[in-house]
């Protein structure tokens, strides 16, 4: 599921047609930085295999493995992650070239979504590349519906992708806190209504060894780690925070609530600006 395009579908921008079309456009031209080392000779399919089958057991990402493993240097890893970059396309770019969207439409509605350019926020080009395309808030997503699949035996939904959040609503509340690859911070604020946490709770039974919602938080974060990993990506530091409170202002944030049939959940990724 991308959110950036469920968020163009719900407004109406794009069809869901439309939106499968640029998906697809994009899997049929974006390639990891393995396909990208083999095009360039840089190493052999049995190296790539090897270092995929090594990410099951290592957090780290796929060309720190190759460099710790001297199958790459540094310089020859920074120059196929810039050809990489180079030539991926992005969501955005993919409904333009593909004719689904005006760039100018694209802009207004990704400056209205992500509450930056006058604000000094990120910058839309980076929010793209993080949220969007390497997925970590997905994954996040995709942690939390697990979660809610595994105690509570219910379906998980994404709704109202970038509407701000009223965290009152939300009985359980707790942080992910950790680290992404270019050593910035990025917290998640994970949330489930009152009702949805009974269902959690009766699931849970004496899985959780009398640790209550600190087991379903622990469970979030393990498995968004796992989901990481598989996608090439870590979270560094990884932890979760039951007691500090959300203070962080809404345009900064990307929001998703999640609809169960027991209740409701709620994610809010924050990205730590870059220093200057």
């Amino acid at each position: 599921m991308s959110f950036l395009g469920r968020f163009l579908v719900e407004r109406g921008v794009v069809t869901e047609a439309q939106l499968e079309d640029g998906l697809r456009f994009q899997r049929e031209n974006n390639r990891r930085i393995g396909e990208v080392a083999m095009d360039r000779g840089a190493l052999t399919p049995g190296q790539v295999l090897a270092i995929r089958e090594r990410q099951r057991d290592d957090p780290r990402l796929f060309g720190d493995i190759a460099v710790r493993e001297r199958c790459l240097s540094r310089r020859d890893l920074d120059a196929l992650l810039f050809l990489q970059k180079v030539q991926h396309v992005y969501l955005g770019e993919a409904l333009l070239l593909r004719g689904h969207i005006s760039r100018e439409g694209y802009q207004a509605l990704m400056g209205r979504h992500y509450a930056l350019g006058a604000q000094g926020k990120l910058p839309l080009r980076y929010l793209q590349d993080f949220f969007a395309d390497n997925k970590v808030a997905e994954t996040l997503f995709a942690a939390l519906a697990g979660a809610v699949r595994r105690f509570a035996g219910q379906p998980l939904e994404a709704r109202d992708i970038g509407a701000p959040l009223d965290w009152e609503g939300f009985a359980q509340r707790a942080l992910l806190v950790g680290r992404v690859p270019d050593g910035r911070t990025l917290e998640a604020g994970l949330g489930f209504s009152a009702s949805l946490e009974a269902a959690l709770a009766a699931g849970l039974g004496d899985a959780a060894g009398g640790r209550g919602m600190d087991a379903v938080f622990d469970a979030v974060l393990r498995d968004c780690g796992d989901l990481l990993r598989d996608a090439s990506l870590c979270l560094a530091e990884g932890r979760v925070d039951r007691k500090r409170v959300f203070d962080r202002p809404a345009g900064d944030g990307l929001f998703v609530r999640g609809i169960a049939p027991a209740g409701e959940a709620a994610l809010a990724v924050w990205l730590e600006e870059r220093a200057g």
